[in-house]
């Protein structure tokens, strides 16, 4: 009963800054699954909505950034948890990507997420948007990825 009361008033800080799925299809990604097309399982994404993706033909590792249409290699690894080990929890990749403080602060204001929810800055920064913590609404992960690809001009 205790725990229970403890866990229900952790700070905002205990935010997740991001989530394992378990290996999820890339078609789920819709337009970008065919922009990383090596790339056919999701492994899964930050608080930020950045994606955790894999290639099942050689189990290499990238993170796809959408606002920036890019993403980044970080090597072969056996599984989700020795990528997440070596470099999720990785306190550079923490603190340039994750960002724990910012999520904490976003979170601090809107609450916790929910299964598939991430934090979404309006405007989208490639629209001029600054990504203060203020400027944050919550949305579906996947519904933000199809917004982003259509803006970003990958949607047919």
């Amino acid at each position: 009963m205790i725990r229970k009361l403890i866990d229900m008033f952790k700070p905002a800080a205990a935010q997740a800054a991001y989530r394992l799925t378990g290996p999820l299809p890339a078609e789920r990604l819709g337009f970008w699954a065919g922009q990383f097309p090596k790339y056919d399982t999701i492994a899964g994404y930050s608080s930020l909505g950045h994606f955790f993706l894999r290639a099942s033909t050689d189990n290499e590792y990238i993170v796809l950034h959408p606002f920036k249409k890019a993403a980044k290699s970080y090597g072969t690894f056996a599984d989700a948890g020795a990528f997440e080990a070596a470099v999720l929890k990785d306190a550079g990749f923490a603190e340039y990507i994750l960002r724990p403080d910012h999520v904490a602060s976003i979170s601090k204001r809107l609450g916790p997420l929910a299964s598939e929810e991430i934090y979404i800055p309006e405007p989208y920064p490639f629209l001029g948007g600054g990504e203060e913590p203020e400027s944050y609404a919550k949305g579906n992960v996947w519904v933000f990825m199809d917004i982003v690809a259509q803006m970003q001009g990958l949607a047919d």
